[in-house]
């Protein structure tokens, strides 16, 4: 039931943000349109709050568990970190970050918890989820780069 949960929650979050990514590309002129343009970004930062409470919920695994195979590629600071980044921004180019965080927290949480449960399965999305919040975070910068946002969602390290 919780795996079921956590492919329902995925599986919502990624088909809305094909249907947002869709309509932008239907789009007659050459520019989607700057309401198609923060429909996505909110998709995009939706799947965002996702992933950060998948990463939440391997930490958590990994630490009260001892279980190496539940460590994310990516550290709960830094998921925290460009979460931040990406509200800021991603409010400053018009997208409603309270309505996205209310439509994905008890989602991300229900599935976050089905994630702390001992399998292979759950070993590999726990593995896995630094890589599609690294990916999220891109397309989202790149959607509010579209949008004129001004607010980096990747820093710099150089």
């Amino acid at each position: 039931m919780k795996n079921f949960l956590i492919a329902v929650c995925l599986c919502i979050v990624m088909n809305g943000a094909n249907a947002e990514i869709a309509l932008a590309a239907g789009n007659q002129s050459n520019a989607p349109a700057p309401a198609d343009l923060r429909a996505q970004a909110a998709s995009h930062l939706k799947f965002l709050y996702g992933m950060y409470f998948a990463i939440r919920a391997c930490t958590e695994a990994h630490q009260e568990q001892s279980e190496l195979g539940f460590k994310p590629t990516v550290s709960l600071s830094e998921a925290q970190s460009v979460l931040r980044a990406a509200d800021a921004s991603a409010r400053s180019v018009g997208v409603d970050v309270d309505r996205a965080w209310l439509e994905m927290s008890s989602i991300g949480q229900a599935a976050g918890e089905a994630l702390k449960l001992k399998s292979d399965d759950n070993f590999k999305k726990c593995q896995q989820s630094g890589m599609f919040f690294r990916t999220i975070t891109s397309r989202l910068q790149m959607t509010i780069d579209k949008l004129d946002g001004i607010i980096p969602l990747i820093k710099k390290d150089f």
